[in-house]
């Protein structure tokens, strides 16, 4: 089970973190933004959701496996952080491409996280957010378990008139957005936060994640290091973490904080992105 992998946390201060039905240390951990950078955009905006990336890799910097999942290169100790992060958030964002390949559903509502979740202010569970620039994904898949709420955000011109009906027959009057050219992440931001969402948390895909950092949109990193050397990628398969995206530019990270089961190396940055 992966709730009881034995986790020690190394930065910001050594201690274990036992294994606690309800998580109260890891939640805690994750929640404390004391030393945490904050970047432009929310210094003119406190108001602004906090969005926090979690992506995994191995040592040589592969995002997938030989099947192209990111399960394969998963851990025990990187499910366990990864169930706590999302019991935190208000919602999930993820590309249309990762949700297809890693086959996402409505997401669920954890009972050992029901009190957490209610004491925030919080819904069992966190809304699904999927970016499709065609709004073409299967939505008998994501019907297949889970009970939160779905939206998506498509662009117009992409998304035909019968696809709409569709989304809108199956997830609600108000779980599609259009957008005019391309779903930029601001846009995004905007409407997740008049929905009451303040807790975001952006599970990739490579090619999506590289265009919320490009415009600053992530706050930080969360990024599992899986002791494990996957060589060649798959043909087609991302080539690193942002793919091809990224400002070319370097930007310097400040580690908020390092956990470890002894191998595999679970890491938080902070980016204090320019505005």
């Amino acid at each position: 089970m992966t709730a009881g992998t034995h986790l020690t946390q190394l930065l910001p201060r050594h201690r274990a973190l036992a294994p606690l039905r309800d998580e109260a240390e890891l939640v805690g951990l994750y929640l404390d933004r004391t030393n945490a950078p904050r970047n432009a955009l929310h210094t003119e905006d406190p108001g602004r959701p906090w969005v926090r990336a979690n992506m995994v890799t191995t040592v040589d910097g592969a995002v997938t496996g030989s099947d192209s999942l990111s399960g394969t290169i998963s851990s025990p100790a990187d499910k366990r952080v990864f169930s706590v992060l999302r019991s935190v958030v208000d919602a999930v964002v993820v590309g249309a491409g990762t949700a297809r390949a890693e086959r996402y559903t409505r997401l669920h509502a954890k009972p050992r996280h029901a009190e957490q979740r209610r004491n925030r202010g919080q819904v069992p569970a966190p809304l699904l957010v999927l970016v499709s620039r065609s709004g073409r994904f299967d939505l008998d898949r994501i019907d297949a378990a889970g009970s939160g709420r779905v939206v998506v955000h498509a662009v117009e011109d992409a998304c035909d008139a019968e696809r709409r009906a569709l989304i809108v027959d199956r997830l609600g009057d108000d779980a599609l957005i259009l957008h005019e050219d391309s779903v930029e992440p601001g846009a995004v931001l905007t409407d997740l936060r008049t929905r009451g969402c303040r807790e975001i948390l952006h599970e990739g895909g490579p090619d999506l994640l590289g265009d919320w950092m490009d415009t600053g949109a992530i706050d930080e990193l969360c990024l599992t290091t899986s002791p494990l050397l996957a060589g060649a990628p798959p043909a087609g398969a991302p080539r690193g973490l942002l793919d091809d995206h990224g400002d070319p530019a370097a930007t310097a990270l400040r580690l908020l904080s390092l956990v470890s089961d002894g191998t595999t190396l679970i890491q938080r940055w902070g980016l204090p992105l320019p505005g």
